[in-house]
């Protein structure tokens, strides 16, 4: 049995040809869709990177490991495993080129390769890009394809900075991103938020007003991913194992690209940024052009799924489902999903085939309603606030939040309370940004407005 997990990181569905983009941008990701099992609606449990990974390797929520955040405040417990472990433990061979283990040495658990194209530059630990990391992944698949293996692959190339090889940069663009006269980026560069993202546009190129080419290297970020998911393929191909190998390809968390006035990450629980693609090819197991419409959390499910194939029985605590019962019907889809939000402000969502509740703990720079209400049928975009209108369902949501609390947390202490009462961690990252782009009296006034708007909620 051989498992390769394809993790495209800050990758949302909905940029995906398959998904039903209109730019051409995955042609090879939508030929291997059409050859398996496509994941409608998946969600990971916690955004963005650090706890969706641990989600992913735990196959638990952030609720029940602590990690919900980029907190140096939270630690993986040693007595919670990673299914690397439990693959090593029963003589499977481990693999992961992944600079993942530089933010948090959990990530590297399990392992008995641990491969980083860019180990010791942890400036470029975001930055690395998808060739560096198949040249590694490629020379190991070649001493290694004749084994019975686990490979873990970490694309990064869509997450900011957004600077695809030159070929990409005007693939989907072809207009004047410095244009004077445009002001797609005005209500950007009105947020205290400014000062952190402006750095990133400025890498990109220094005085970009065009939102579209912004989002034309992004979408060129996916491109050059896709051609690089082709050449693992058709490395595959060559060794002989590619239909013997159960290919996952999926991401952490997805992007927001000026919907809803978040810009170019990952900060909130709208679709943007919670829907991730989810693909699995396995032809001894896997039908042919499947998509699954149900409700799926993708985090979690891979666990069960990964230790299923290698006929190894999961722990019995997992909630996660196995995604090949899925896709062949065995097994029901999610009637709920429940998604946190820690790092950028702090959110909870629970979804329903029809309804999306979002409460808001911490909106932090951004001035977002403390409830949303959202009919996923009739709004799947998100743009009509129903909370004040349908205060019964509000209500019957929110008390099936709080239930669900109870149950995972027993007596422990809300780790996105906590987070939230300690501070989130982009509060620091902002003030710095302030403070090197010389914007320190905006991002004071900024502070003191909210700071008074938050005291008032409590008076």
């Amino acid at each position: 049995m051989k498992v390769i997990l394809l993790v495209i990181d800050t990758l949302r569905a909905d940029h995906l040809g398959c998904y039903g983009y209109h730019r051409d941008t995955s042609p090879f990701i939508d030929k291997i869709s059409e050859e398996g099992v496509l994941f409608e609606y998946a969600y990971p449990t916690d955004v963005p990177t650090q706890p969706s990974f641990t989600s992913m390797f735990t196959g638990l929520r952030g609720i029940e490991t602590g990690i919900v955040s980029h907190s140096r405040s939270e630690v993986l417990s040693e007595e919670i495993p990673c299914f690397p472990e439990i693959l090593s433990r029963n003589g499977i061979v481990t693999a992961a080129v992944s600079t993942l283990y530089m933010m948090r040495r959990w990530f590297a658990r399990g392992f008995q390769y641990y491969m980083n194209p860019v180990a010791g530059v942890r400036r470029r630990l975001q930055q690395v890009d998808a060739e560096e990391i198949n040249s590694m992944a490629f020379k190991w698949l070649r001493e290694n394809y004749r084994k019975d293996f686990f490979l873990f692959i970490h694309y990064w190339d869509p997450h900011s900075l957004y600077l695809p090889p030159e070929p990409y940069r005007r693939l989907f663009y072809d207009g004047d991103e410095c244009d004077p006269e445009n002001h797609s980026l005005d209500v950007l560069k009105s947020q205290p938020i400014w000062p952190f993202t402006k750095g990133h546009l400025d890498a990109i190129k220094k005085g970009i007003t065009d939102i579209e080419y912004v989002i034309a290297q992004y979408d060129g970020e996916i491109r050059y991913s896709d051609d690089n998911v082709r050449n693992l393929v058709w490395l595959l191909e060559e060794l002989g194992i590619y239909d013997e190998t159960a290919l996952i390809i999926t991401s952490d968390h997805g992007e927001s690209l000026g919907e809803h006035g978040f810009y170019f990450d990952h900060c909130e629980v709208y679709e943007t940024t919670i829907r991730v693609p989810l693909i699995m090819r396995y032809p001894p197991m896997i039908p042919k052009r499947k998509r699954f419409e149900g409700l799926v959390h993708s985090t979690i499910s891979l666990m069960p799924t990964i230790l299923d194939l290698f006929e190894i029985e999961p722990p019995g605590q997992l909630e996660g489902k196995n995604l090949v019962d899925l896709a062949n019907g065995d097994e029901e889809p999610y009637d709920v999903i429940y998604v946190n939000q820690g790092l950028w402000t702090a959110k909870r969502a629970i979804r329903t085939e029809k309804w999306k509740l979002i409460k808001t703990i911490d909106k932090a720079f951004w001035e977002t309603p403390e409830i949303e209400l959202y009919d996923m049928k009739e709004d799947p975009e998100e743009t009509k606030n129903l909370a004040s209108e349908m205060p019964e369902i509000v209500d019957k949501l929110e008390l099936r939040i709080e239930r669900w609390k109870r149950k995972k947390l027993g007596k422990r202490i809300d780790p996105l309370e906590l987070i939230a009462s300690i501070g989130l961690p982009s509060r620091r990252w902002v003030e710095m940004a302030a403070k090197r782009e010389g914007m320190m009296e905006r991002y004071e006034e900024w502070r003191a407005r909210i700071d008074r708007a938050e005291r008032g909620r409590f008076v």
